[in-house]
């Protein structure tokens, strides 16, 4: 089901655990946004193509950033577990992407964690406790 949402609204609340859709952003930017110890921390952007939401997903976990509109007019699809495995085997392009997805973020916390040897500080700077 595609949705259309306008600058500031929320597609994605942090700690959310009642929505497990994966989505894909068809149309428009999206901010991703991370509250470490109460300080909103802009982490990235998505463009027109991106998946998003696809941890909570597969893994049935809570929200881990917050997930913004930044224009008007931006169109996101968004998918349960049911019609995104029709989608896959539709087009199995988007499997690819979650896996590029995951194998980038597998990628970045391993340099992560290589730069930071303590591991209470390391537990801090990716989960903020």
């Amino acid at each position: 089901m595609e949705k259309i949402y306008n600058k500031g609204d929320i597609i994605i609340k942090q700690g959310d655990n009642s929505n497990k859709n994966l989505f894909i952003l068809k149309k428009g930017t999206l901010v991703v946004q991370r509250a470490v110890n109460g300080t909103i921390i802009d982490c990235g952007y998505m463009r027109d193509g991106d998946i998003f939401g696809e941890i909570s997903m597969i893994l049935n976990m809570e929200r881990a950033a917050s997930i913004m509109s930044k224009e008007d007019g931006t169109v996101v699809e968004e998918l349960n577990r049911i019609t995104f495995l029709e989608a896959v085997r539709k087009d199995p392009e988007i499997a690819w992407k979650i896996l590029s997805n995951l194998a980038i973020r597998t990628q970045t916390l391993n340099e992560i964690q290589g730069q930071i040897a303590d591991p209470k500080t390391l537990r801090t700077f990716l989960f903020g406790v």
